[in-house]
């Protein structure tokens, strides 16, 4: 489930509606009339992508639940009251969130590639989406995902979808992970390579995990370019910049964990 915790006071409060899965984020975006979007990924192979449109200003709570259908373009409703194939298996609507994936699988939601994080462009509003590798169906390098909503509105119930970066020798970088833009636009990733896998085939050429960045103008434009490299086993996750964008933090998980222990 995905929990919100307010930092000043410590108070916590689990998002029922958008449903129970591997939530690697929770992306939101706020309409001008005040509902809330969240996008959110089951970070698992052959799992979904997820976006809940609230009905009234603010609420996490009422809302529908969609999953994305990238053979039609569209988002099929995860409502209860709406799906006859959904009444027909689940005894309610809260039925329904606790088994999400096998009800996003019932609507028709599309099995993608390990979906991870999600970040909105800040210029275009497209919605980025990691998708960091599916080794079942022999995509060991990744990609990120573009989805364009109808008219640009994050409410929309139809949209267009394409690969914006793929992995691979050619670009760079294999199994992106986490994101973030800066203040110009350019988009920021790091990669999530297995620990287990890391400096060995397929992975050999690419070395340790790193952070890359695609500048959005110049003569680099629309290139991946590394920025940094992980220490041994590691991966660098959840970049964030400062308030000026002079600052970018970022963690370092899991170092060393593969080495010999003295």
């Amino acid at each position: 489930w995905v929990v919100e915790v307010d930092p000043k006071t410590g108070k916590a409060k689990k998002h029922i509606a958008l449903g129970r899965c591997a939530h690697e984020c929770a992306t939101v975006k706020e309409l001008e009339d005040g509902r809330l979007v969240v996008y959110t990924g089951d970070d698992k192979v052959n799992e979904c992508l997820y976006k809940f449109v609230g009905s009234q200003p603010g609420s996490l709570s009422e809302g529908t639940l969609y999953v994305a259908n990238l053979v039609l373009g569209k988002w099929a409703s995860l409502d209860y009251d709406e799906q006859e194939v959904l009444q027909k298996k689940f005894k309610n609507q809260t039925d329904v969130l606790i088994n999400l994936r096998l009800a996003a699988r019932m609507v028709g939601g599309t099995a993608l590639d390990r979906p991870e994080d999600i970040e909105i462009d800040p210029l275009n509003g497209n919605v980025l989406v990691a998708l960091t590798n599916n080794t079942t169906v022999g995509n060991y390098f990744g990609s990120i995902l573009k989805i364009e909503e109808a008219e640009g509105r994050h409410e929309a119930l139809t949209f267009k979808s394409d690969t914006f970066l793929a992995g691979g020798p050619e670009t760079g970088f294999a199994c992106p992970d986490n994101m973030a833009f800066d203040l110009a636009g350019n988009l920021w990733f790091t990669s999530d390579m297995s620990g287990s896998l890391m400096n060995r085939e397929p992975y050999k050429e690419f070395m340790n995990n790193g952070l890359f960045v695609v500048p959005r103008s110049g003569p680099q434009a629309g290139e991946v370019l590394q920025i940094a490299s992980a220490p041994n086993d590691a991966e660098l996750t959840g970049p964030w910049f400062s308030p000026d964008g002079k600052t970018l933090f970022l963690s370092v998980q899991h170092p060393g964990e593969n080495s010999l222990s003295l």
